[in-house]
């Protein structure tokens, strides 16, 4: 017996296409024949990362096996301190589009709308 999972998920999820990602750069140096590309729609830093990254990245190797601080609370109080504002005005997020998604599910209901460009993030629409 098999079951159309499809069917029993809400009428917006159903509705939903797939997220096609860019192509990685060496697909397109091999379909394009160019080199050196540098990708800026998908965030991509040309330089690498910043050495302060690396050896934040280092010192934080041992602590790999335990779940963050899904708070933040240190990440908060260094951002609380260095703009002057109390921790319970800083909202983090797992990038902008999280942050963003959670503003648009907590303002937006039915009847009101939001307007972004055209040429934005392609799950903004959604």
């Amino acid at each position: 017996m098999s079951c159309d999972y499809v069917q029993l998920a809400n009428p917006g999820v159903q509705s939903l296409q797939p997220y096609q990602a860019g192509k990685p750069t060496d697909e397109l140096e091999r379909e394009l024949g160019i080199r050196d590309i540098v990708k800026l729609a998908s965030n991509e830093n040309p330089l690498g990362p910043s050495p302060k990254a690396i050896e934040a990245i280092q010192q934080a190797l041992a602590e790999m096996t335990r779940y963050p601080d899904s708070n933040g609370f240190h990440l908060k109080q260094s951002l609380s301190h260095h703009f002057s504002l109390n921790t319970e005005h800083i909202t983090l997020g797992n990038g902008s589009n999280d942050l963003l998604e959670l503003v648009a599910r907590t303002f937006l209901r039915e009847g009101t709308e939001a307007i972004y460009s055209q040429y934005a993030f392609i799950v903004y629409p959604w």
